[in-house]
């Protein structure tokens, strides 16, 4: 199972915010039953005017990335398996999603100096900024995927699938504004052409380009990225008289 990502992590405790808490709740319906055994099990952490949030689904701070994540950790668990932990006077250097954590509390760094937590019985899920909150350490968590892909102008080079009359080639493509744009070499080793290209551009832009097969001539769009041309496959149909369809990183070709 993939890991829950920090943006993932961040957007999950957005759509929560506002949920109750309830000590040792997971982010469940509490029953009159529940509400019962959880205070028979904590006393004092179970507040009595917690049972007017029956019927609700109710959460606890450990509790609400444990709901996002599906694996439970209280918020000494939380601190115990992390990655990594840092003093929270260092939180201008910590990723969106980085968890912030004092002893018996924790929540979700959302940037701009601000956390998501379930801040207990009198506030339940809200935002707040963490200069009016008691937070010591910010947790790298073992339970997110704080990876970040490597991107220009919002577009980045990735591996996709072509299939040609039946036949599957992996080839690299740049996907831009919905568009699939795929690596001309890649092309030619598919069609089993030669290839060569002139000129290169540092930033990503769409821009019309001659094309030359086998002495014709064809005006196409493409985007130039580090020296290497990337020619809208939709275009490269069109020359080559097929039809295409794509969804996701497949994009398919069929003779007309």
């Amino acid at each position: 199972m993939a890991k829950v990502t920090a943006a993932e992590l961040v957007a999950f405790a957005k759509s929560k915010l506002g949920v109750p808490y309830v000590y040792g709740m997971k982010g469940t319906v509490m029953t009159l039953a529940k509400y019962n055994e959880l205070k028979a099990l904590y006393g004092a952490l179970v507040w009595d005017s917690d049972k007017k949030k029956v019927g609700k689904v109710c959460c606890d701070c450990s509790g609400l990335i444990s709901w996002a994540t599906g694996i439970v950790r209280n918020s000494q668990g939380y601190r115990d398996t992390a990655l990594e932990v840092h003093p929270i006077s260092t939180i201008s250097k910590a990723p969106i999603g980085a968890a912030v954590w004092q002893k018996g509390h924790i929540g979700i760094y959302i940037g701009n100096g601000e956390y998501i937590a379930e801040d207990g019985s009198a506030y339940g899920c809200r935002k707040n900024k963490l200069s009016k909150a008691s937070f010591t350490h910010w947790l790298i968590l073992k339970d997110i995927d704080y990876t970040v892909k490597e991107e220009v102008d919002d577009e980045m080079v990735e591996q996709a699938k072509l299939i040609i009359d039946g036949r599957e080639f992996i080839v690299d493509r740049i996907l831009k504004d919905g568009v699939n744009y795929i690596k001309i070499r890649d092309i030619a080793d598919v069609l089993g052409y030669e290839v060569t290209s002139k000129g290169s551009i540092a930033v990503l832009t769409v821009e019309q380009a001659k094309l030359i097969i086998d002495g014709r001539e064809f005006i196409v769009d493409r985007i130039l990225k580090d020296g290497t041309n990337y020619i809208k496959i939709r275009d490269i149909a069109d020359v080559l008289g097929y039809e295409v369809t794509s969804k996701g990183s497949i994009a398919v070709l069929t003779k007309r």
